[in-house]
């Protein structure tokens, strides 16, 4: 079964909050800048499309950069086929740089 430790630090629910608030401060400005005066009615509706769009949009930038910033196992780049390095000679005899001894 996989781990289930992670190897990054948690960020819990900062990713949704401040989503929210970013969300929040654009759908209020939008409410009120496309009112078009103090006279006009509140344009709700397009403040409420506006935070939507900027939730979504803002969660999806900050999750894409906690999976960028992930590194990566220490199993990767040790396989055990023909493609075992990349740049490898084929039918040459593959020297592993972590252990000189092996493969000489």
């Amino acid at each position: 079964m996989a781990d289930s430790k992670s190897a990054g630090p948690d960020y819990g629910n900062v990713p949704v909050i401040a989503s929210g608030i970013i969300a929040g401060f654009v759908a209020i400005t939008t409410a009120v800048v496309s009112t078009g005066g103090a006279e006009n009615e509140l344009r709700w509706q397009l403040g409420l499309a506006a935070g939507c769009i900027t939730f979504i949009v803002c969660l999806l930038t900050f999750l894409l950069m906690i999976i960028a910033g992930k590194p990566n196992p220490d199993s990767m780049g040790h396989g055990s086929g023909v493609n075992r390095r990349f740049g490898a000679v084929p039918g040459s005899e593959d020297k592993d740089p972590e252990d000189p001894g092996k493969g000489s």
